[in-house]
């Protein structure tokens, strides 16, 4: 023990003097609660809140999307479990995904005979990050959306009511 370890405290209101060591008591970090989660890109987050046309129903489909993200970005939910979720018409569902596929926010994947769909990794990610920017190397290669075109291609369009923000 060295004497500059040691430290007094004295307390104001007795005049008594307590002699003693800092000690260093590490807390758990406090987990945030559940456990699913994904990455998301502050600059896709703009381009799709300024985009008029993804309005409504649009937006909350694409949040139950983003909801049930599995690794490597493939989205495993039918389209009548989200009609049912959101209390929506399959038809309007299926609109949504069209449009979000049609924006490439959600791409089309065809394996073997299955078709299905992934997030395009340029909007958001789940798994390793090298796996995101193989991903997205592909996605450029194969020019399936130019994320910096987009964001300049917005429109000044008139603001009205979309068919997407009718209620169903």
């Amino acid at each position: 023990m060295d004497i500059h370890d040691i430290v007094q405290t004295k307390n104001t209101k007795t005049g008594e003097t307590k002699e003693g060591f800092f000690v260093y008591i590490a807390y758990p970090k406090q987990k945030i609660k559940g456990n699913r989660w994904y990455m998301t890109f502050q600059d896709s987050l703009a381009v799709i809140a300024e985009d008029k046309e993804i309005t409504g129903q649009t937006l909350r489909v694409w949040m139950i999307l983003l909801s049930e993200l599995q690794f490597e970005n493939y989205i495993t939910i039918k389209q009548k479990e989200i009609a049912s979720r959101l209390d929506m018409y399959q038809p309007h569902v299926s609109k949504a995904i069209k449009l979000l596929v049609d924006k490439g926010i959600i791409l089309k994947v065809k394996e073997g005979t299955t078709t299905g769909y992934k997030l395009n990794p340029t909007y958001g990610w789940k798994g390793k990050v090298e796996n995101m920017e193989k991903a997205k190397a592909r996605i450029a290669e194969d020019k399936i959306i130019d994320f910096q075109s987009a964001r300049e291609s917005r429109d000044a369009s008139d603001v009205g009511i979309h068919s997407d923000d009718v209620p169903y």
